[in-house]
């Protein structure tokens, strides 16, 4: 069995984000109870508390200490998501953002079903091929987890993209990949309008970012390679001392 090697960082475990996407959500489907998986430190669990969510619950493949968790331990269970995992509720909305990605594509489905086994409305994201990461194996377009909701019986709403596309607060990772997903006449098809097909979009944030790292590489590999010259010289001297 592959070994899942992945730890959360802290920069990235705030309530920022959530604060900006929930209230924009939350006003239309006012949810009751939350389900967060993957939900690392529990920051989106405690952002829908603080926008009077009372009953939030969240499963990471991470265990965390309470001291480290921003949810009540007795709301938290830690689970490896290579594994079926069943609850025993359901839940009014279900987030799971950025972790499809660090389990092997042999999980893909099992991670989906875990999800779709607890509710009917869904947020998603997982990185795209290219996005870089830590521990990323299964990178990939939207379509790919969209044909798998589907086969759940779940259309996919592009909602999230458009309104937060350039919200300089989010992290952009959130602004390319967030899609809702919801079994049909879940949302109010006045508000809401599902798509056919997912866009496979790279946000200019990661495309910069991949960009100058690529010309930053070619315009400097004179200086690696001196370095590495170099490395080997002091290794030499270090190792015949």
């Amino acid at each position: 069995m592959t070994q899942i090697n992945f730890s959360h960082k802290d920069r990235a475990q705030t309530n920022t984000a959530a604060l900006e996407i929930l209230p924009f959500l939350f006003n239309s489907i006012k949810p009751t109870s939350v389900l967060d998986v993957g939900c690392g430190n529990g920051s989106w669990l405690e952002a829908s508390k603080l926008l009077g969510v009372s009953d939030i619950f969240g499963v990471d493949g991470v265990d965390f200490e309470q001291t480290s968790l921003k949810i009540s331990k007795d709301n938290f269970k830690q689970h490896d998501f290579r594994q079926p995992l069943n609850l025993k509720k359901k839940f009014d909305f279900i987030i799971s953002l950025e972790v499809a990605e660090h389990l092997p594509e042999s999980s893909a489905d099992n991670f989906v079903e875990i999800i779709v086994a607890h509710g009917d409305l869904v947020m998603f994201s997982a990185a795209i091929p290219g996005q870089g990461g830590q521990n990323h194996i299964n990178e990939q377009w939207p379509s790919y987890w969209a044909d798998k909701f589907k086969k759940h019986g779940y259309l996919a709403y592009d909602i999230i993209r458009p309104e937060f596309w350039n919200n300089e607060k989010l992290y952009s990772w959130y602004k390319q990949n967030i899609i809702i997903y919801a079994k049909e006449g879940v949302l109010n098809s006045d508000l809401f309008t599902a798509t056919d097909s997912v866009l496979s979009l790279v946000h200019p944030d990661i495309y910069r970012k991949k960009i100058y790292r690529a010309k930053f590489l070619k315009d400097n590999s004179d200086v690696f390679k001196q370095l590495k010259e170099v490395t080997k010289v002091y290794m030499k001297r270090l190792i015949g001392r």
